[in-house]
């Protein structure tokens, strides 16, 4: 019965998963406002009702695939830094799995990146819905943890954060939009080398020039 019962739950668990991936791939292709839950049902080679066994609602379903992706997210940054003890390169590697995980999920990074962004309406209809809290709390913590070990100099981490963010949101804004190829590498290492080194010159360069 017991066995029965852990098979019951891993079907429904699989079969929530594969309606949460056909939803991401949907959204992001489509569109939000004009996916359709029969599109979702389609992708996954389901009926329109067995959608509403397990979502309310398409914007029940937003919600979840929001919450599964920054929960992956979340879930690797733990497990990667935890072998880690310096604090400024457990920034750098979490700046990695964010690209890492855009170049691999690219229909999520895009919906999470530029579908929600032309939903103003969705925010409005759910006031409390903010699905990168958890993201941004979790690098000021990696921000704050290298202020006080002195790994970088005294900043706001709360500024710092919102640097790091929008350096990396919008490079990853233009690659998912351009149809040429940009080096997020590139970008992470220059974001890296800011990090390290500032913004000032080399004085002691200049003055022997």
């Amino acid at each position: 019965m017991a066995y029965e019962i852990e098979s019951l739950n891993s079907k429904k668990s699989k079969k929530r998963a594969d309606l949460t991936k056909a939803a991401i791939k949907t959204f992001a292709q489509k569109g939000f406002h004009r996916t359709k839950i029969s599109d979702i049902a389609k992708k996954a080679k389901v009926a329109d009702g067995t959608v509403y066994l397990y979502f309310e609602n398409k914007d029940d379903l937003l919600i979840k695939c929001f919450e599964e992706m920054l929960t992956d997210l979340m879930e690797k940054a733990d497990q990667r830094l935890q072998a880690i003890e310096d604090p400024l390169e457990k920034m750098l590697n979490f700046i990695d799995l964010h690209i890492d995980y855009c170049e691999k999920n690219r229909d999520a990074a895009k919906l999470i990146i530029i579908e929600l962004r032309q939903s103003p309406e969705f925010y409005e209809k759910y006031p409390d819905f903010w699905p990168i809290k958890n993201y941004l709390n979790y690098l000021t913590k990696l921000c704050k943890e290298a202020i006080d070990a002195g790994r970088i100099r005294e900043v706001d981490p709360d500024l710092l954060t919102t640097i790091i963010f929008g350096s990396l949101d919008f490079s990853i804004t233009a690659w998912l939009l351009s149809k040429s190829t940009i080096d997020l590498k590139r970008i992470r290492n220059g974001v890296a080398d800011i990090l390290h080194k500032g913004l000032i010159g080399d004085t002691n360069n200049e003055k022997n020039d």
